[in-house]
């Protein structure tokens, strides 16, 4: 069975008996849920998910890997204030650390007048080359 989704096969068992003789699934890639009729699920994606991965723990509960994760993910061709990355972490603001986690992560910002940049950290090295970051 594949995700409808993203077509991987790494899918299981979210649920059973969501509705009567429905069987609710999960792709343990994209985390894209859909039901299909419990005839069609077959003995190798039968067995429940129990339990989180590491991976979905960490994308959870560790600021670091959160941040990480989606620093490694910026587009070379844009530059964002602090305020977007935090909205594309899905951090709050509170979170703890947020702050230091982030100045931590050097090759991913850079300053003008006070006001902190990020972007890959190709284009902040291509930035602070023709001047316009420190």
């Amino acid at each position: 069975m594949r995700c409808p989704k993203c077509n991987s096969e790494n899918v299981g068992v979210h649920d059973r008996n969501v509705s009567p003789h429905r069987t609710r699934m999960r792709c343990n890639d994209c985390k894209h849920r859909w039901n299909i009729p419990d005839d069609e699920v077959d003995s190798d994606t039968a067995k429940p998910q129990i339990g989180m991965s590491l991976e979905e723990f960490r994308d959870k509960h560790d600021v670091e890997f959160i941040i990480t994760k989606t620093l490694t993910k910026l587009d070379k061709n844009m530059v964002y204030e602090k305020s977007d990355l935090v909205k594309m972490s899905g951090l709050p603001y509170s979170a703890q650390g947020l702050t230091a986690i982030l100045e931590s992560k050097k090759e991913y910002y850079g300053k003008i007048s006070g006001k902190v940049y990020y972007s890959h950290p190709d284009t902040i090295k291509m930035l602070k080359e023709q001047a316009k970051l420190n």
